[in-house]
């Protein structure tokens, strides 16, 4: 449980970050939904809708029928409501089609094309028609609201003129039996007044307040369309990009490894740039001077330190799983090791996957293999890189005993800044598990203990398989590199229970994969900016 928590965001910035590093969903998803919308809105066919407001005058009824001068005895949302309902009624909807006279409207059509609403502020009904046609949508809506107001009026007096022609036929039964003068015929002439007052009041109920003057186009509408759904391609975004982010398992932060491995950060290493992972160059051959090549001899100056009081000759470094950048990185810093002046060897043990030879554009054969089964010797099979003071290094035949190699201007070498000695893979056995396992490994590792102030060796990854546990026991100290974004969860905390149980010390942890604000090259690009230009050497010795 307490590993499926560890990496939840707590901070805006962890937000934000997960926010970057998702930024393809949270960016395409609403630009695809947008230009969907908008490219379906342009198929559709236009249609637009005309509008006429109609006025109900509800005081006056209120005032006619219940003798009550106050407006809101009656609940005027329920009032509302009921007049819009009497409004659908399909009785209405054959009279408006009849007296509209545009082809091809039926009934049916008509209510399914139109709508009445209620205000929510005023005592006012709203009308609205919709067609392929403007004029027929102005129209439809002014006869509807018109043919409204009639059918209103005869549903509202049509009880009272019952009454009426029955007052009328007595008043005339009264009249012309002599008794005109009577008090009956009085009485009823009083009603027969009221009730024409009040058929006059129900009859102006209902007004065509604002006709129709133009019909509104509604359809298509691509770009209020194309900006809903990008908005709600916003939103569906980012609940892919947190749900994306609560099943993504790899690791994404320095502390979360730290805390898991329990060893201290020795560095932070950067991508190499691009131009140089095509061509499997070293930052620290090709841009010694470079910015990138400060993190390495930072490494160095870390390892240096970590293995100040342990005194540990042979430096093993391993991973958690392939493609972390564990080659690139001991190959770098056994260059920096050697341009500080220390006789160091770097040796290829990743018989599954040799790489160091090829940053160093030597031959893999003979190496390490064929130096522990005596078809070389480790003179033969040692390749000693001189460091030139610009870039870039040039192999000799021969490593000369283990001791540096001096550069003079009879071999035809610029300067040196120092030698490398590299022991690659060599012949690669069928069964490389078993040959690490041969006895005859922890004697040249002590040859070259002998030889060498350092030995660096690029060991397999840990979890893939057992070589780097069988390697632990014959080495005096080891190191760990782990890749941002790449190694997961279960993978580190096997990586650091298996660091635990190795005989040899665990000096630290390096880390890669690092963006370039993440590491030092932003710190070392504005310290270096503030000094002052150095000259190199040649510009000196000229």
């Amino acid at each position: 449980m307490n590993e499926v928590f560890a990496n939840r965001p707590t901070t805006v910035a962890d937000y934000l970050a997960i926010l970057r590093r998702r930024k393809w969903i949270v960016i395409s998803l609403p630009l695809l939904a947008a230009l969907a919308a908008y490219a379906i809105s342009t198929t559709q066919p236009a249609l637009y809708q005309g509008t006429a407001e109609i006025l109900v005058n509800r005081s006056n009824v209120v005032t006619a029928v219940t003798n009550i001068s106050d407006p809101t005895a009656l609940d005027p949302t329920r009032f509302l409501t009921t007049e819009a309902t009497i409004a659908r009624s399909p009785t209405l909807a054959a009279r408006v089609v009849a007296a509209a006279g545009v082809p091809g409207m039926t009934p049916g059509k008509l209510l399914g094309e139109s709508n009445v609403s209620p205000a929510s502020y005023a005592d006012l009904l709203w009308v609205s028609v919709s067609d392929s046609s403007a004029p027929d949508a102005v129209r439809l809506a002014n006869v509807y609201a018109t043919e409204f107001t009639r059918y209103k009026t005869e549903l509202d007096t049509a009880r009272i003129s019952e009454v009426l022609h029955s007052l009328e036929a007595r008043t005339s039964a009264l009249k012309a039996s002599g008794q005109a003068t009577s008090p009956s015929y009085a009485t009823l002439i009083q009603y027969e007044g009221e009730l024409e007052t009040i058929g006059k009041l129900l009859a102006n109920n209902t007004t065509v307040l604002r006709p129709a003057a133009s019909a509104t186009k509604i359809r298509p509408r691509p770009v209020r369309n194309g900006i809903l759904a990008g908005l709600l391609g916003g939103v569906v975004g980012l609940g892919l990009v947190f749900l994306a982010e609560a099943l993504d398992r790899r690791v994404r932060s320095e502390e979360e490894i730290e805390e898991a491995l329990g060893l201290p950060l020795l560095a932070r290493v950067a991508k190499p740039p691009r131009r140089l992972r095509k061509t499997d160059e070293l930052v620290m051959l090709a841009e010694p001077r470079g910015m990138d090549a400060e993190t390495f001899r930072k490494l160095r100056a870390s390892i240096e330190f970590a293995n100040l009081e342990r005194g540990a000759r042979t430096i093993m470094v391993t991973s958690a799983v392939p493609r972390e950048g564990k080659s690139t990185t001991v190959a770098n810093l056994a260059v920096a090791l050697a341009r500080a002046g220390r006789r160091v060897a770097l040796v290829d043990l990743d018989l599954r996957r040799p790489t160091l030879h090829r940053f160093f554009r030597v031959r893999s054969s003979p190496g390490f293999t064929d130096v522990v089964v005596k078809r070389a010797t480790a003179n033969e099979a040692i390749r000693s890189l001189a460091l030139t003071a610009g870039t870039g290094s040039h192999t000799t035949e021969r490593m000369n005993g283990g001791r540096s190699v001096s550069a003079g201007g009879s071999n035809g070498l610029p300067d040196v800044e120092g030698a490398l000695h590299l022991l690659p893979a060599g012949t690669i056995p069928p069964l490389a598990g078993e040959f690490l396992e041969d006895e005859r490994i922890p004697a040249v590792l002590e040859e070259l203990a002998d030889q060498f102030e350092v030995v660096l060796i690029d060991g397999p990854p840990l979890l893939a398989f057992g070589d780097a546990l069988a390697l632990s026991a014959r080495v005096d100290a080891i190191f760990a590199v782990t890749r941002l974004r790449l190694v997961q969860r279960p993978a580190i905390h096997e990586l650091a229970r298996q660091l635990q149980s190795f005989r040899a010390d665990a000096l630290g942890f390096v880390l890669t994969g690092v963006d370039a604000s993440d590491s030092y090259r932003y710190l070392y690009e504005t310290y270096a900016h503030d000094l002052p230009r150095q000259p190199d050497r040649s510009e000196e010795r000229a």
